[in-house]
């Protein structure tokens, strides 16, 4: 993960009159500030051996009261960087708050424009390859965008997400409050918090319908139409960003919200946003230099919000056809796990950002449907939607039921599991990262199965021609090895050794083997 302090190289020279907005950088917090932790924040620190840290300490009071003489708005107090994002109407005034001797910088908050990301594709069902039976959950046409990833067998096996929260960053959640898709949130109390980081009032049911949709994909319950990736997850709603602005305020308003969610509790953080270019005031834009995983303020708040254990889920982006092409903020950060678009065959969609980050790191991290992604709309009316906004929610809801399969896990552990599960972990691209993940292979690389397995062992593990078997009991079985869409690639009978060299065509990826008749898997890769 990045340090905070690493940000301070941003420091460039501006015009007092360029901006009303800015950020002002205090030295220290030598003032016996406060720590405002939930006792849910404080477990998670436990749980994951997370010291309490100046970061977790509050901005000095006494600061914060000097500031306010002058004719200042406070928007953000960013505890993380102990900073406070403030507008000004006076330069005078400006001036002598960087005379002030706790001021370690000011900076104006520039310009930004925010990706487009909903392309609605009419009110009609999904296409008819969407419509399949399901063995678990009435899951109705949202059934393939959890089958692709090996959600419906992760809820086969009961983990559906309680007990974690899902913190979701948007522009708005209109009608969350009333749509019946969502009264399974309600009835069962899931909707935890709200807040509008926009406009500082805790109304966020308004602004856009863009979270509501981006809501349904995780915890909507609506029998044979779209059941949520995670159902039983309960939820916390923060609008962050402002539908009618293409300001970078929008920037200190997540990291707001992401501060708030750590101290709330919040396990996993999902957002459909992103920050790139400004194409009509090029000078005061990101640049492609910049989604290095270190230089936006964003980014960092991200990243932080990992150091404190939560996992942050976000979109790619939507640039795949445009200039920009690349991935944006905060999905370049070294500690987030951004999500391309695929179609429902499992193809890049044309318009998912492309990685890799700056500094070359593989971007996106993975993949999962968002081409025709099922989603409710504000009549709750059951349409479909393109764009990574929804496929990231659709990975944050299973990321969570995959929490809970283990809680013992920390945050990292669990976007390691993810990644490797998924079918190009040991060849990935700039397209689709490393690829799809399958959350029951996750699940089960990740289950105590030893006392089922001790008896087998598979070698090597990685594997790149032959595969080898060894079965120390006297007992006979069959077996069948599958791919992560399901397909068998090889059966076999096993007394006591096995050496497997048929396997030397197939593709490198992900495998599953799984022994006939019993309730033992085992995954495998092939290099």
């Amino acid at each position: 993960m990045k340090s905070l302090f690493m940000l301070t190289c941003l420091c460039v020279s501006f015009s007092f009159s360029q901006s009303s907005n800015w950020w002002i950088f205090l030295k220290d917090k030598d003032c016996q500030p406060l720590i405002s932790l939930s006792d849910r924040a404080i477990d998670r620190r436990v749980k994951q051996n997370i010291e309490i840290d100046v970061n977790d300490y509050s901005i000095c009071t006494k600061y914060i009261d000097s500031l306010k003489q002058f004719n200042v708005h406070i928007r953000h107090q960013l505890k993380w960087f102990n900073a406070v994002s403030v507008s000004l109407s006076s330069d005078d005034d400006l001036r002598e708050i960087k005379k002030l001797h706790f001021v370690e910088d000011v900076r104006p908050v520039l310009k930004m424009v925010k990706q487009k990301r909903i392309h609605m594709l009419g009110s009609e069902f999904a296409p008819k390859y969407l419509y399949r039976q399901s063995l678990s959950l009435p899951y109705g046409v949202s059934l393939n965008q959890i089958q692709i990833l090996g959600g419906h067998d992760l809820h086969s096996e009961g983990f559906l997400g309680s007990d974690m929260i899902i913190a979701v960053f948007d522009a708005g959640f209109t009608g969350v409050d009333e749509l019946p898709i969502f009264n399974n949130l309600w009835d069962n109390n899931r909707i935890l918090d709200m807040y509008d980081f926009v406009a500082n009032d805790s109304d966020v049911f308004g602004g856009s319908s863009h979270g509501t949709m981006v809501l349904s994909t995780m915890g909507g319950y609506m029998i044979d139409s779209l059941i949520g990736t995670a159902p039983e997850a309960s939820y916390m709603l923060f609008r962050t960003e402002d539908s009618s602005s293409e300001t970078l305020i929008e920037e200190d308003n997540w990291a707001a919200a992401a501060e708030y969610a750590d101290s709330a509790g919040a396990d996993i953080i999902n957002s459909s946003l992103g920050y790139t270019i400004l194409y009509d005031d090029l000078l005061n834009s990101h640049s492609y230099a910049d989604m290095d995983g270190n230089s936006t303020i964003v980014t960092n708040a991200a990243d932080l919000a990992a150091s404190r254990g939560i996992l942050v889920v976000n979109s790619a982006g939507n640039s795949g056809n445009n200039d920009w092409y690349y991935i944006g903020a905060p999905a370049d950060g070294d500690s987030v796990l951004s999500v391309g678009a695929v179609n429902s065959f499992g193809e890049i969609a044309s318009f998912s950002s492309r990685g890799p980050s700056y500094d070359g790191r593989v971007k996106p991290n993975i993949c999962a449907q968002g081409v025709a992604s099922v989603v409710a709309d504000l009549d709750s009316t059951i349409r479909v939607a393109n764009g990574t906004s929804f496929s990231a929610p659709i990975i944050a809801g299973l990321s969570a039921c995959l929490w809970s399969s283990d809680t013992t896990l920390n945050n990292m552990d669990l976007l390691n599991l993810i990644e490797s599960s998924a079918h190009l972990f040991v060849n990935p691209n700039d397209s689709l990262g490393y690829g799809i993940p399958n959350f029951y292979m996750a699940y089960l690389n990740n289950s105590k199965l030893d006392s089922h397995e001790s008896f087998l062992d598979i070698y090597p593990n990685p594997f790149q021609d032959v595969l080898n078997i060894y079965n120390n009991q006297n007992i006979s079985f069959s077996f069948d090895i599958f791919n992560l869409f399901g397909v068998i690639v090889f059966s076999g009978q096993l007394n006591s050794f096995m050496r497997i060299n048929e396997l030397s065509g197939v593709p490198s990826g992900v495998y599953i083997l799984k022994i006939k008749n019993q309730d033992i898997s085992h995954p495998i890769i092939k290099m």
